[in-house]
């Protein structure tokens, strides 16, 4: 089985450790205290069939655009 990954289109396997997939659900931001960071709780995930590899992935975390080979 494979899909399209969502940002370059190469072809991903689904159930690849290595492949995100897109989530969805409601967050409640979390509170803050000195030995907390902060985040948020998100409950109620519920999974599409929207798939990315883990390069397209790596560089959307570091702000660049999966299309664009880096910031300069």
């Amino acid at each position: 089985m494979s899909a399209p990954c969502t940002y370059c289109g190469t072809s991903v396997d689904p159930t690849s450790r290595y492949t995100w997939r897109r989530v969805q659900g409601w967050e409640r931001k979390a509170y803050a205290s000195s030995t907390r960071r902060g985040g948020s709780d998100i409950s109620l995930r519920e999974t599409i069939d929207v798939y990315a590899c883990e390069q397209c992935i790596r560089k959307l975390k570091s702000g660049v655009s999966p299309g664009q080979d880096s910031l300069i």
